[in-house]
């Protein structure tokens, strides 16, 4: 891999890592799990509802909507442990 390939791979996974973080920061710090995980089930749903959600540039890759669609699994699994574990403290 050229170096200017591995660092643009870098970037973008550093950039997953940060939001991901930001990601369970917020989670963590919601006063309601169970409004959080609803609100993110709507809007996975707005995903699925047509291409005008994602960027303009990945409207027509089927690859990047497959991602897409599988990284929002991982979230809601995720969303979905913090708000039962909060129900059990």
């Amino acid at each position: 891999m050229d170096r200017l390939t591995e660092e643009a791979l870098c970037d973008l996974q550093a950039q997953v890592l940060v939001l991901r973080m930001a990601l369970r920061a917020l989670i963590r710090t919601h006063p309601d799990p169970d409004a959080c995980l609803a609100a993110w089930r709507t809007t996975v749903s707005d995903i699925a509802s047509g291409p005008a959600v994602l960027p303009v540039y990945a409207r027509g890759s089927e690859y990047v909507t497959e991602r897409c669609h599988a990284f929002a699994e991982d979230w809601t699994a995720e969303l979905v442990e913090h708000a039962v574990a909060c129900k059990g403290s």
